[in-house]
């Protein structure tokens, strides 16, 4: 990945994850600074080890992330919302999306379109701005787009929030 100028997205799902995988592989040169982590919360049904999202738990998982990350909190289904507002509150990034969760609210199927708009006007309302494509690689330290097809794109339901 490093050698075809890919950036990864360390999805973690435990402490362990955290304090051995990313540690390791980051120490052994595998990703460039800063990291982008992406704190999977919710599916501890469905994964041996995933942690369920709660406030208190997220603040943990923070905690521990390496000094330099970037972080979002993938909420998987009904915790995405308040997933999202802790991970903004705590000085990270949102994440919708229906890959994480099919609904708007309870009962009522979701668009991405919806999802999207509704945590942008939560960033607003919170004085905060979603950055431009432009911003985002560069808070990432990614190189500008030489074409028109970039080998890294943020997903349409990734918001990168200017702080």
């Amino acid at each position: 990945m490093k050698a075809r100028g890919i950036k990864p997205e360390w999805e973690v799902f435990s402490p362990t994850h955290l304090l051995q995988d990313v540690t390791t592989l980051l120490a052994e040169g595998h990703d460039d600074e800063p990291p982008f982590v992406n704190l999977v919360m919710n599916v501890h049904r469905n994964f041996q080890n995933a942690m369920p999202y709660s406030p208190r738990y997220l603040q943990m998982m923070v905690d521990m992330l390496p000094k330099t990350s970037l972080f979002c909190v993938s909420g998987i289904g009904p915790s995405q919302l308040e997933a999202n507002i802790n991970a903004l509150l705590l000085g990270g990034h949102a994440r919708v999306g229906l890959e994480d969760n099919l609904y708007f609210r309870q009962g009522e199927l979701a668009t991405n379109m919806q999802l999207t708009e509704r945590i942008v006007n939560i960033m607003r309302a919170m004085e905060m701005e979603p950055a431009t494509p432009a911003e985002a690689r560069e808070m990432l330290h990614l190189p500008r787009a030489a074409s028109p097809r970039p080998e890294f794109s943020l997903g349409a339901s990734d918001a990168i929030i200017r702080q």
